[in-house]
C-alpha cells in the first residue's frame, strides 16, 4: 500500500476510534440539553399566567362623566401634576378653552363642537373634587390647571349646567391601575438560542451520516 494510503488509512482508523468514544457523550448530552431546550421552548411560547386580578389605582381616580353624549367613565393618574395632567394620565383626550386658564372645552372630542370664547352656562365641563375618604364630590374653585390633587383623591368632571357632580360617588369610583408593558425580548432571544442549537445538532447528525457511508 502507497505511503499516502496508509496515512488516509490510518487517519479514518484514529478518527473512528474519536468519533466512537465520544458518540456516546455527545448523544447523552444532545438528548439532555434538547429535553432543556425543548422546556425553555415551550415555556417561552406560551403566554404568561395571570397574576391574579388587576390592582387597583394606587394614584388619582379620574371620573368623568360625559351624561347624556357617553356615559361614564374612569381612569388612574398615577402622579398627576395638577388636574388636566390628571385627565391625560387616566387616558382621555383634553382640549382646553383658549381664553380661559385650565377651562376644559372637551374630553375626548366631545361636546364636538367649537368652545370660542367661553363654553355655554348649559353645556360646558364642570370640574369636581374629592380627598381621600369623603363621600361627595365638592364643586372645585380653581381650574384644572391649578388644581394639586393627591395619591388616594379623585377628580371629577361632569358635562353639563353645573348643578351636578358625576354620577358615581367618591367611594363608589374605582379604577384599575395602568397595566405595565409587557417585555417580549427574552421569548425572542430563547427562539433564536433553540435555532441555533438544532441547526448544530443537525450538522452534526449529516456529518455522523456522511461518515457512515464513506
Amino acid at each position: 500500500m502507497p505511503r499516502h494510503e496508509r496515512r488516509a488509512a490510518s487517519a479514518r482508523l484514529t478518527g473512528g476510534r474519536w468519533l466512537r468514544a465520544v458518540l456516546p457523550v455527545l448523544r447523552s448530552g444532545a438528548a439532555g440539553f434538547g429535553a432543556v431546550l425543548f422546556g425553555a421552548v415551550a415555556a417561552a411560547g406560551l403566554p404568561a399566567a395571570p397574576a391574579g386580578a388587576q390592582e387597583r389605582c394606587g394614584g388619582v381616580v379620574v371620573v368623568v362623566d360625559f351624561g347624556e353624549l357617553d356615559g361614564l367613565e374612569t381612569g388612574c393618574a398615577a402622579d398627576p401634576a395638577d388636574g388636566l395632567d390628571a385627565l391625560a394620565q387616566a387616558g382621555f383626550a383634553v382640549t382646553e378653552v383658549a381664553a380661559i386658564r385650565g377651562m376644559v372645552c372637551s374630553i375626548d372630542a366631545l361636546p364636538a363642537t367649537d368652545c370660542g370664547a367661553s363654553p355655554p352656562a348649559d353645556a360646558y365641563w364642570s370640574y369636581w373634587h374629592a380627598n381621600a375618604g369623603d363621600a361627595e364630590w365638592t364643586y372645585s374653585m380653581v381650574g384644572g390647571a391649578d388644581a394639586t390633587p393627591d395619591a388616594g383623591d379623585f377628580e371629577g368632571w361632569a358635562f353639563g349646567d353645573g348643578s351636578a357632580p358625576p354620577a358615581i360617588a367618591p367611594p363608589d369610583a374605582v379604577a384599575d391601575a395602568p397595566e405595565a408593558e409587557s417585555d417580549s425580548g427574552g421569548a425572542s432571544y430563547t427562539w433564536v438560542i433553540a435555532v441555533a442549537v438544532l441547526a448544530v445538532i443537525g450538522a452534526l447528525a449529516a456529518w455522523r451520516l456522511r461518515q457512515r457511508r464513506a
